[in-house]
């Protein structure tokens, strides 16, 4: 009766190569900076004496926004009584980052006598009124004036995050107590002593795209920043630094963002609200995996292959992901790939001079495995491989040939 067979194994330690190549993408114009710099167009804010946009703000006021009023339209005069509080309210705001900077109010005023004293002030509130967060104010213009004059008040304002639908509010407040001081009359919306481009208005040089927006780009398990990925900001495009940053300065509002890698979406179109500075991770589905080779009758493996996975089936240097060496167990570990179905290809020497099996692949997960067959070009033994070939054989009691010895292909 013969012995019961066993298997056995035969390895050959080969010094293990992994390495990877980013593409370089190009997709700012030679001599242009690709950060984002131009800021948004001075606003000019109209008071109006019509009713704000609802909701109507606590406590009442009128509204002002960025139309000037028609052409043909007659200004009205609003009599101020002293002591009280006159409010104007901006339309609901996009998000922004507000600089420190000067804010200039200028406005049409008489009084009834020959001394009238007038405090501004600037806030930002929610859109109910409420929440109130002061920008900046002015105390004390002297209003002298018998006839309707153009004054110009200039108030010093602080930086301030704008929140989605705050609003500006601007505060009239005629002092009272002083011995001459009187009642005043505010001329506005409209034409008559205003004329076009000299109304009362409040108009700043500050921008409200003053934030900063700073995205790094990185793989799934959070361990690698990812050089080399395009990064979208709306239709604005950066490519990610050497260590991962895209970075933006000037901006505001909500900004769509999406990150495109080796020419595949690695992650789904977000938004970013810009009412401050932002600095955010973006976890993208780009993996770590692995892939084994295996010879055409897939018993065994393949040590020494040169494993390459591109983006395209024009395998070339511009195509590229990954590419390394198998090790003892035939296997290669390739980090950061992309999502998305990659062209792998095997040769049996590392100048990619013979290719031994070429197979696409969706990859998915994290960690995920692949095996690759190398039927390609594997019937011909002289053929100048550079692969060992790992399989098992079996050992009886009488001597025999071993069944797929472990052997190397002789070069020629």
């Amino acid at each position: 009766m013969l012995a019961a067979p066993r298997r056995v194994g035969g390895l050959c330690m080969l010094i293990v190569l992994a390495y990877m190549f980013l593409g370089s993408f190009s997709v700012v114009p030679p001599g242009k900076n690709p950060v984002d710099m131009a800021p948004a167009i001075d606003p000019t804010y109209y008071l109006h004496r019509t009713l704000p946009q609802t909701p109507i703000p606590v406590p009442f006021g009128l509204r002002m926004n960025t139309t000037a009023p028609p052409s043909g339209q007659t200004e009205t005069t609003l009599q101020f009584n002293k002591g009280t509080n006159y409010y104007w309210y901006s339309d609901p705001l996009t998000p922004g980052c507000a600089a420190s900077g000067t804010w200039t109010f200028y406005v049409w005023a008489d009084t009834a006598t020959t001394l009238s004293t007038l405090d501004v002030r600037l806030d930002l509130t929610s859109s109910s009124g409420g929440n109130s967060r002061s920008i900046g104010a002015f105390i004390g213009k002297t209003i002298n004036a018998l006839t309707p004059t153009l004054y110009t008040i200039s108030i010093a304002g602080s930086g301030i995050g704008l929140q989605t639908n705050d609003r500006f509010r601007l505060t009239l407040l005629p002092e009272g107590g002083g011995a001459n001081d009187s009642h005043m009359n505010i001329i506005y919306d409209g034409y008559g002593s205003e004329t076009v481009g000299s109304e009362t208005r409040l108009s700043t040089t500050v921008s409200f795209t003053n934030c900063s927006l700073n995205l790094r780009v990185r793989n799934w398990s959070l361990t690698d920043t990812i050089p080399g990925a395009i990064v979208y900001k709306d239709s604005q495009i950066q490519v990610s630094s050497s260590n991962g940053w895209a970075n933006w300065t000037n901006v505001g509002g909500i900004v769509q963002i999406k990150v495109q890698y080796f020419g595949y979406w690695v992650n789904g179109t977000f938004p970013v609200t810009l009412d401050s500075n932002k600095t955010l991770d973006i976890r993208a589905n780009i993996y770590n995996i692995t892939v084994t080779v295996r010879p055409a009758n897939q018993e065994g493996v393949l040590q020494s292959v040169n494993v390459t996975a591109y983006n395209s089936t024009q395998y070339g240097s511009s195509s590229k992901i990954a590419t390394g060496i198998t090790d003892a167990n035939g296997r290669v570990s390739f980090q950061d790939v992309p999502n998305g179905t990659l062209f792998f290809t095997s040769y049996a020497k590392s100048d990619y001079s013979i290719l031994i099996s070429e197979f696409s692949q969706t990859v998915s997960t994290n960690g995920q495995s692949i095996s690759l067959i190398a039927d390609q070009n594997a019937g011909t033994a002289t053929l100048p491989w550079e692969v060992f070939f790992i399989a098992s054989f079996v050992l009886s009691r009488w001597p025999t040939a071993p069944d797929n010895a472990a052997k190397r292909k002789p070069k020629t």
